[in-house]
């Protein structure tokens, strides 16, 4: 099934807004304003990455490509910056950067790797990476799959992962059957296949708009008060709701030329800024005059100042990597 440039401007809107958002979650910012505003544009940037799960799943379960076509496409866009990007923060943390380079070296470090990221943010390859491989037969079952069809996964994952985890959180409650086969974020990218079919009325943007609303400052309420974790997983039911409406809304936004000219550079640097930023943030704290920034003023307006300084350096670094050929692989 092929789709239009025209008709896919909006996958470049959700790439960079998604960026921008991980970008933020990371400001360490110490200064002023209410717990409560920080929070909400926490419980806002949680949508970023499972934004990301669903655009792929929309990109990807709708084509036609052979085995060979797609796990060597996925290898030069994610495993192999993943494998680079992992030994980039081994070596940023000073982990091993003093010894001279052995075959025990590399094998420790691919030990390292195995066993799980190196930084934070690099969780989303190893989710990405089990998806990645489950995708060939998630297209057999779309290609066949009737709208019931998707209709019963994306409920049977928001039970057995939303829904039960949160009876499991804070009920007696303990699930003993073995649901594994629908655990993790194949939902979310099942989610964008689904919702991606639609036609949507202003009438239902409207509705959207006041639910995305209602549900975030709900999970931020929720948040403060009961300190539980669950509400800001990204597995939670409110923030899977958050993330639909979300993905819906952005979908729905009319993309001039003007605007996509803007949009498509970043667009294209979106994964290069979500592998960079952590290193650009944290020598940016370092900086004498721009270290004070990070607890400046009021938390309503330098959290998101903080992350578009942020977002634009590391855009910056990206942009430069891309225009270098050998070392473009590395952000594709």
């Amino acid at each position: 099934m092929k789709t239009s440039s025209l008709t896919l401007r909006w996958v470049d809107l959700v790439r960079v807004i998604g960026a921008f958002l991980v970008v933020m979650a990371h400001i360490s910012y110490k200064g002023g304003g209410s717990s409560l505003i920080s929070s909400y544009y926490f419980v806002l940037s949680r949508v970023a990455v499972p934004l990301f799960f669903m655009a792929s799943g929309y990109l990807l379960l709708r084509k036609e490509e052979s085995y060979g076509d797609f796990f060597r496409k996925r290898a030069l866009k994610v495993f192999v910056p993943f494998l680079i990007w992992s030994v980039i923060y081994l070596l940023w943390k000073g982990e091993g950067f003093n010894q001279p380079f052995s075959m025990k070296i590399v094998a420790s470090y691919i030990l390292k790797i195995v066993r799980g990221p190196r930084e934070n943010h690099l969780w989303f390859f190893y989710a990405l990476i089990g998806l990645y491989l489950f995708t060939p037969i998630l297209r057999v079952f779309v290609a066949r799959a009737a709208l019931r069809d998707l209709y019963y996964f994306c409920g049977l994952w928001f039970l057995v992962v939303p829904v039960f985890s949160f009876l499991q959180e804070f009920t007696p409650i303990k699930i003993g059957f073995e649901l594994y086969f629908i655990a993790g974020y194949s939902g979310y990218f099942m989610l964008g296949h689904l919702l991606g079919l639609f036609q949507y009325t202003r009438r239902q943007i409207s509705g959207l708009v006041f639910l995305f609303l209602i549900f975030s400052i709900g999970t931020t309420a929720l948040d403060y008060i009961v300190k539980s974790e669950y509400f800001v997983s990204y597995l939670s039911m409110n923030i899977v709701l958050i993330t639909a409406f979300a993905f819906v809304l952005l979908r729905e936004v009319q993309i001039g030329d003007t605007l996509n000219n803007f949009l498509a550079p970043l667009s294209r640097a979106s994964f290069g800024i979500y592998l960079v930023h952590v290193i650009v943030l944290a020598e940016l704290e370092k900086l004498p005059f721009i270290s004070s920034w990070f607890s400046a003023g009021s938390s309503v307006y330098m959290i998101p100042l903080l992350g578009l300084l942020g977002f634009l350096i590391s855009f910056v670094v990206v942009a430069v990597i891309q225009k270098i050929p050998v070392l473009r692989w590395i952000v594709p």
